[in-house]
């Protein structure tokens, strides 16, 4: 394997997914709580080497929801797919490499049914942490059809907080940031349905604290700063526009341009993403996947190098 840093943000990861060994997954393992941000580029359209990898990673979060073959048929039983099902050496793959996977997309079946999730309009800088630390920390996105040219931005909040002043940073220690989910701020355009379900037809209570300040696996600090779920630093009315002028310069920003095959694998409490383009005609035929997985397959070792972080959003307002 050859490691590649990215512009701005992350690396890359030179190697064939598909014929890597036990130790390999270590070792990408190792890079990936090392650096937030690791993208795969010419790999092979298959979902099955894909799978294989983030289960490598940790347990899939998501599985319920991986209900699409690779050829984007909808598989007839739902909820049938086991995430372990790795752990057999036995294991013998489909001849076309295929495993269910979750889809973003917003293609429609001739019925006229979705397919994907955020199948339609803007979807702005944002996390899969939105005040449950129970959920999955990592998101794997992988290139499918029609991805070809457009792209997904990250930016990594470690390197922000890095070029920080030291009386930014002094500013920035013991906040706590007050939020509320609010998918309707960074997934406009999202169908009616599909917000309903993610706001719990109003029967949540969506409001969370987090530190702004976060420690990362390997000792790095960054911040969790998910804005647009109408963030608030109470005492410091100004310091979420000097957060924002400064984090989301271009070179804390890498945007991956996509291809078939494509992965890239992105940690949810120190990074955010957003969708570059979203004009209609793109979004109805583009596809991505989309695994999402928890890191208890990866901390153990690790831990032998780093000492594990205590994060917490059991503040009281």
């Amino acid at each position: 394997m050859k490691v590649i840093k990215t512009e701005h943000a992350g690396i890359q990861v030179d190697c064939d997914i598909s014929k890597l060994s036990e130790q390999d997954y270590q070792d990408i393992n190792e890079l990936y709580l090392d650096n937030l941000l690791v993208t795969f580029v010419n790999q092979p359209f298959e979902t099955l080497p894909f799978a294989k990898l983030i289960h490598k990673m940790g347990t899939f979060a998501n599985w319920d929801q991986m209900l699409w073959e690779q050829s984007g048929k909808v598989l007839k039983k739902c909820g049938f797919i086991d995430p372990f099902i790795y752990e057999t050496d036995s294991l013998q793959p489909d001849p076309d490499n295929s495993y269910p996977v979750q889809r973003v997309t917003g293609e429609k079946t001739d019925k006229g049914l979705a397919t994907g999730i955020f199948g339609n309009g803007e979807l702005d800088w944002h996390s899969n942490m939105n005040g449950d630390m129970d959920r999955a920390r990592g998101v794997a996105l992988q290139g499918a059809w029609h991805c070809e040219g457009t792209h997904t931005a990250f930016m990594d909040t470690v390197k922000a907080y890095a070029d920080m002043s030291d009386e930014l940073k002094e500013r920035c220690q013991d906040v706590i940031g007050h939020y509320e989910y609010a998918p309707e701020n960074w997934a406009k355009g999202v169908p009616t349905p599909q917000l309903q379900l993610m706001k719990g037809f109003g029967m949540v209570d969506h409001r969370y604290t987090m530190p702004l300040v976060n420690e990362g696996f390997n000792g790095k600090k960054g911040l969790y700063f998910h804005f647009h779920n109408n963030c608030k630093f109470r005492g410091d009315k100004e310091l979420k526009q000097i957060l924002m002028d400064h984090c989301f310069q271009s070179k804390y920003i890498y945007q991956h341009k996509w291809h078939p095959g494509d992965i890239v694998i992105s940690d949810q409490v120190l990074t955010v993403h957003k969708r570059v383009e979203w004009e209609p005609e793109i979004i109805a035929k583009r596809v991505l996947h989309r695994i999402t997985f928890h890191y208890d397959n990866m901390i153990d070792d690790y831990f032998d190098k780093y000492t594990k972080i205590k994060e917490s959003n059991t503040l009281e307002y």
